[in-house]
């Protein structure tokens, strides 16, 4: 099955290195086996958003797919931006319990440099075990709906763990905005073929709303864009997020919007 969305490539990124993909033809199957928490690790891409005789089908799918493997828990579909979903079977996705996420894929090639860090910031990268473990600490705070925390922390730890790997192994990194010794603010960047593609930009409540996140997206973009030549930067965000124009506001500006369903345990 062939992947023409820009955005859904780019994740490949990371399925690639700590996943396993099986193609059916109809759908292709993620699994992270390291991680069986992760809804958007653990899934099938199928080729066009749902029709209405899908549901079942793509419920039966998903179980035969996974049966080998008990630990992953969660249902995920995620399909290819081919044409707008229908919003009456997402509404049947919805009566059955799950959360439709509605993803703008943003893209930008150069990005505007005008916003220095506010005083007192420094961006670096992160490096350390005791950075890293505040990485994770600042990205678990908010919990996730209906998940325990401490679910939703050993999801979080493995996949930093993946993470921290591929920044090792030269493939991107993580960046973090310090107040002295504080992390206010993360995010990684990871590459691919002729992309880079950011990861989970997290601010701490108290110093959001500073100019923090927008100074180190900049900072980190122009920084990928000097040693990186033509690429292309990508980033994921929430298509009702306020963080959308925080991003477009440095330059990204929206290539596509695609969609996945997930259901959590339970």
């Amino acid at each position: 099955m062939k992947i023409t969305s820009k955005g859904i490539q780019s994740d490949f990124i990371f399925h690639k290195f700590a996943g396993v993909t099986t193609d059916f033809g109809d759908c292709i199957s993620v699994r992270t086996p390291k991680n069986p928490d992760y809804f958007s690790g653990n899934f099938l891409l199928f080729q066009r958003p749902p029709d209405l005789a899908d549901f079942a089908n793509w419920i039966e799918k998903f179980e035969t797919v996974f049966a080998p493997y008990p630990a992953v828990r969660h249902h995920t579909f995620q399909w290819l931006p081919t044409t707008t979903p229908d919003p009456a079977v997402l509404e049947e996705f919805k009566h059955a319990g799950f959360t439709i996420d509605e993803t703008s894929v943003l893209a930008a090639r150069t990005v505007h440099d005008d916003k220095p860090a506010p005083e007192g910031v420094e961006f670096r990268q992160i490096r350390t075990d005791a950075e890293w473990l505040a990485v994770i600490d600042a990205q678990t705070r908010d919990g996730f709906p209906k998940i325990p925390m401490s679910e939703y922390r050993r999801y979080k730890e493995a996949t930093f763990a993946n993470y921290r790997e591929m920044s090792e192994q030269g493939l991107g990194g993580w960046w973090g905005a310090f107040k002295g010794k504080v992390l206010v603010a993360d995010l990684g960047l990871f590459f691919g073929e002729g992309v880079g593609r950011f990861q989970s930009v997290e601010t701490s409540p108290e110093h959001r709303r500073q100019g923090i996140c927008r100074a180190m997206v900049s900072h980190v973009s122009n920084q990928a864009l000097a040693a990186h030549q033509g690429i292309t930067l990508l980033m994921h965000a929430d298509a009702h997020d306020v963080a959308r124009g925080i991003y477009c506001s440095v330059g990204f500006v929206e290539i596509e919007v695609i969609h996945a369903a997930f259901r959590p345990p339970g």
